[in-house]
């Protein structure tokens, strides 16, 4: 039977890979953000398609897998930040990380307790979770979007900073539900022991790392794969040690290992860069697929005319709000801040989370709370869909109409 169940896994992992990479070519082929074909493949074989992938295909071996090829994007989107482009959208980037989050965050959770009229509780959690951007989906649009560097760094440092934290804060928030004996600053105890825990965790790996690269001789015929293979151990290990104290550390110490090396003088650096590009977009695949595999429409379709009217408020008022209190005085023209304002999709990290805490509103919670569990995960599910099937299908058209493009200014 262990076998039986190991052989279905290994499919399943075959064959969402060949469709991914088939999704890839097809994304190149007609310069569309890969992201909206792979979401479309995953929902074509999921159980509202073909029922190829059955509805708790998610669980057990491939949550795992889902886990550490989020943390290989993270690993990867940190890694090839450059500090010299970060420096100069300083002040763009620690405000879209700071004030753009907080707006993000309190008019997410107004607006779903407004108009659907969730308790405060759900509402601050859907809020949470819907800060984020993320680098698995900005990294694709930002890959057939050619705007200047600026504005791509502020984006993906906004992506990969606003996943880590909102994973975090969702994460505490839900304790704050699920655990109400603790004081207000118990819970600000919380968020800085598992940043701080994925902070140590990253750069304890990062310096292990560069110290096996730089100081260590390896024979020069196998020394860029010997490179290679490292800075992905690297990423790996350091999700996976620091995710056995807290699970949402895990992220952190992969962002904070590959913003160290990557910041770092290594040998082969190049080909290390290249081959993360392209273990990412095999990654990449795997995690939007899996992930379309969980939609279920009967939960957003339950969410009626009034769901549709939180993911159009977020997307039309919010987001667009939070960009541009932002980003006042910061060098980009009005074209770029409108593409910025457009550019809003949500992605893997709200959906892992947020089905993570569904199961256990309904079955943990005293008392058990399914109907916040189904409007917590219908919310995030829908603003993910609409989001990267409107944002990163028409990033391109929009870049250009707006003239946001890099060729156009």
């Amino acid at each position: 039977m262990s076998v039986h169940v190991s052989l279905d896994v290994v499919a399943l992992v075959a064959a969402i890979v060949g469709l991914g990479v088939g999704a890839q070519l097809l994304a190149a082929k007609y310069r569309v953000p890969s992201v909206l074909f792979l979401l479309l493949t995953g929902v074509a074989i999921g159980p509202e398609g073909l029922g190829l992938i059955p509805p708790d295909a998610a669980g057990g071996a491939l949550s795992t897998i889902v886990g550490v090829s989020v943390a290989i994007i993270i690993f990867e989107g940190t890694f090839r930040l450059e500090y010299g482009a970060i420096w100069k959208t300083s002040k763009a980037v620690s405000r879209m990380i700071t004030i753009g989050a907080v707006i993000a965050f309190v008019g997410t959770a107004l607006t779903v307790r407004l108009l659907l009229g969730a308790s405060w509780d759900i509402a601050f959690l859907v809020g949470a979770l819907l800060v984020a951007t993320g680098p698995t989906v900005i990294a694709p649009i930002l890959a057939v979007v050619p705007v200047r560097e600026e504005v791509a760094t502020t984006l993906e440092v906004e992506g990969i900073v606003n996943d880590v934290t909102a994973a975090v804060l969702a994460v505490v928030l839900f304790k704050a539900m699920t655990a109400q004996q603790l004081a207000p600053g118990g819970y600000v105890w919380l968020f800085v022991q598992r940043l701080a825990t994925g902070v140590i965790v990253g750069l304890v790996v990062a310096g292990i790392v560069w110290y096996l690269l730089t100081q260590v001789e390896h024979p020069s015929e196998t020394a860029p794969q010997t490179a290679r293979l490292l800075v992905l151990a690297g990423a790996v290990i350091a999700f996976a040690a620091a995710d056995s104290v807290f699970s949402e550390a895990g992220i952190v110490a992969a962002a904070t290992a590959g913003f160290v090396l990557g910041s770092l003088e290594l040998p082969y650096q190049e080909e290390i860069l290249q081959f993360m590009r392209d273990e990412t977009l095999l990654v990449l695949s795997f995690v939007f697929i899996t992930l379309a595999a969980l939609l279920e429409f009967e939960e957003l379709l339950a969410l009626g005319v009034a769901g549709l009217a939180v993911v159009a408020v977020l997307m039309l008022v919010i987001r667009p709000l939070a960009v541009f209190v932002s980003t006042i005085a910061v060098g980009f023209t009005t074209s770029e801040r409108l593409f910025v304002s457009f550019v809003g999709p949500r992605g893997i990290i709200p959906a892992s989370v947020a089905t993570l805490f569904a199961v256990r509103l309904q079955t943990e919670r005293p008392p058990s709370d399914p109907s916040g569990a189904h409007l917590l995960l219908g919310t995030v599910f829908l603003t993910i869909l609409v989001t990267v099937v409107i944002e990163a299908g028409l990033a391109r058209q929009v870049a250009g109409v707006l003239g946001a493009t890099e060729s156009e200014q």
